[in-house]
């Protein structure tokens, strides 16, 4: 079989299984959760320069996430108190908003829902 035959025969099956593969990703399952509340944390280099971050604190339903590097949701789009749903993925976790767009976060650290705030 040349060539020519071979791409004839074999792509469209090999572009008909990429398609039914694409299709078969299931949609990303939220959660509901609501921003707690946010510290300031400094970030020191070697250099002695500080980055003052914001550090989110979010309530899912079965844990609290500490948050950063959550890009323009760090610039004040959300207060506290406010609900807003949210799926977690490894190290991230990403809000939704505006229907179909997310933000995403980086998992600072977990604690259960019902624990106690850690002592200073």
């Amino acid at each position: 079989m040349n060539l020519s035959t071979l791409l004839r025969v074999e792509l469209p099956f090999v572009l008909t299984a990429a398609v039914a593969t694409a299709s078969d990703k299931a949609p990303p399952t939220y959660q509901n959760g609501s921003v707690q509340g946010w510290d300031i944390r400094v970030d020191t280099n070697d250099s002695g320069n500080g980055r003052r971050a914001k550090v989110y604190e979010l309530r899912g339903s079965d844990l609290v996430y500490k948050l950063d590097y959550c890009g323009a949701f760090q610039a004040g789009k959300f207060g506290i108190r406010r609900a807003v749903e949210c799926r977690v993925d490894g190290e991230r976790l990403y809000i939704r908003h505006d229907g179909d767009k997310e933000y995403k976060c980086k998992i600072e650290g977990t604690k259960a829902a019902g624990a106690a705030p850690a002592a200073p």
